[in-house]
């Protein structure tokens, strides 16, 4: 039985949700998650508008809808021997409007972005944690506690107080600290001074729950990899797949120097202590290229040091490997149906992002050759023909850690940093 792909694309707030499905013509959503940073994601959809409903004042449907007060949330589900599996694509906020009307023929084009971009742009109130856990000075710089205080997120219908924002641990927690007012004039601003710099750590946001409502965002450590209840390794072949393996259709590989680091500095915020490190071959090599993050929430001495070793022993080389990868879904309905577990993994936000992928090609002229990847991104477009998924890669060598007895992660000197 092939393995086949729907979605289902809805609005709304805490006051009610509508389902436009069937009005959509297509969308497309970006997803990005750096080191040390807050991950972003973005999209935007094309919808009919024939008849007049979601034209303002024009008396359909949707003519009174505040629509910057309104959550979009893109789901699916895959199918196989007629059992759907269900999978959150995209959850976020309406970030722009447009309607294009010549008089015979009407569409609307919805913008939007992540619930923790749009909460990210207000001002930080209080920088002072004290020691406190990355996920709880996440929770802390995000909810808003004082009813006097205005909301940082998108309320989404509630109140200023309502809304709660939960971490979700995909590795160990770890300290932070901060006795330093001010750090950074908005939230994101300052958590990617004082916390993602840590380690380097990252996070990602993933889904809205119209309770509260509830904001879910994920966090990784300073290892960079996700621990084993939350690991899932991807296999693509460019030749005929079996089993779990999933096809793809072009490969692009390149050279990797996005984050080539051999110099670096690294200052406690609440001390003022520097660090300093640096890789004498790669300098050697390819020049400086320095890093400096100047106002870190560090806890101890260790993490610094291992922070700043962790830049330039990682990333102190350029290396050739895979860029992105393409495949379709029209490509997974010719896969086995034990794909098809993996392929909904690659759909659902909070199970794609961060994965490592081991990928089997032939270059033109070449031996066949396997490398292990990481998805550091994902683009789907979709219209009711065919969804088209785009992977962004980075070298797992560099980006992921040593697993012991790990089948991927776990050989030295061939797959991760030795």
């Amino acid at each position: 039985m092939a393995i086949e792909t729907a979605f289902t694309i809805e609005f709304g707030n805490l006051s009610a949700q509508y389902n436009i499905t069937s009005q959509v013509q297509s969308f497309y959503v970006t997803s990005q998650c750096n080191l040390a940073e807050i991950g972003t994601s973005t999209g935007a959809m094309t919808i009919k508008n024939f008849t007049g409903s979601f034209t303002p004042n024009g008396g359909g449907t949707y003519e009174n809808i505040d629509w910057f007060n309104q959550a979009v949330f893109i789901n699916g589900t895959t199918t196989v021997s007629g059992i759907p599996t269900a999978f959150n694509l995209f959850h976020g906020i309406i970030s722009k409007f447009e309607l294009t009307d010549n008089g015979t023929t009407s569409t609307v084009t919805i913008s939007f972005i992540d619930a923790f971009s749009a909460g990210g742009r207000s001002e930080t109130t209080d920088t002072q944690t004290y020691l406190a856990t990355a996920s709880e000075a996440v929770e802390f710089f995000y909810e808003n506690v004082v009813p006097s205080r205005p909301a940082i997120m998108p309320t989404l219908g509630g109140t200023n107080t309502g809304y709660v924002c939960q971490v979700d641990l995909l590795t160990d927690n770890f300290d932070t600290y901060s006795s330093v007012a001010g750090v950074g004039t908005s939230v994101n601003e300052t958590i990617q001074t004082l916390i993602t710099p840590v380690g380097p750590s990252m996070l990602m946001p993933t889904t809205i729950a119209l309770v509260s409502p509830t904001f879910s965002i994920q966090l990784l450590d300073y290892t960079m990899t996700r621990n084993a209840a939350n690991r899932t390794t991807f296999i693509f072949k460019d030749s005929t797949v079996s089993g779990t393996e999933l096809p793809f259709e072009t490969l692009r590989t390149g050279y990797e120097d996005s984050k080539l680091t051999n110099n670096i500095e690294v200052i406690d915020v609440s001390s003022a202590i520097t660090i300093t490190d640096f890789n004498a071959t790669s300098t050697t090599k390819y020049g400086q290229r320095f890093r400096s993050y100047g106002q870190v929430g560090f806890y101890t001495g260790t993490q610094m040091r291992n922070t700043a070793s962790s830049w330039v022993e990682r990333f102190g080389e350029i290396v050739f490997a895979p860029i992105s990868l393409t495949f379709t879904s029209t490509q997974m309905q010719s896969a086995a149906n034990a794909a098809e577990p993996f392929y909904n993994k690659l759909l659902n936000i909070s199970t794609a992002m961060w994965q490592p992928a081991e990928i089997t090609y032939t270059p033109t002229g070449c031996p066949e050759q396997t490398i292990l990847a990481l998805i550091k991104g994902r683009q789907i477009s979709a219209t009711p023909a065919q969804a088209v998924i785009t992977l962004d890669l980075v070298p797992a060598a560099q980006y992921q850690s040593f697993i012991l007895n790990d089948q991927y992660l776990g050989l030295l000197d061939q797959n991760r940093v030795a």
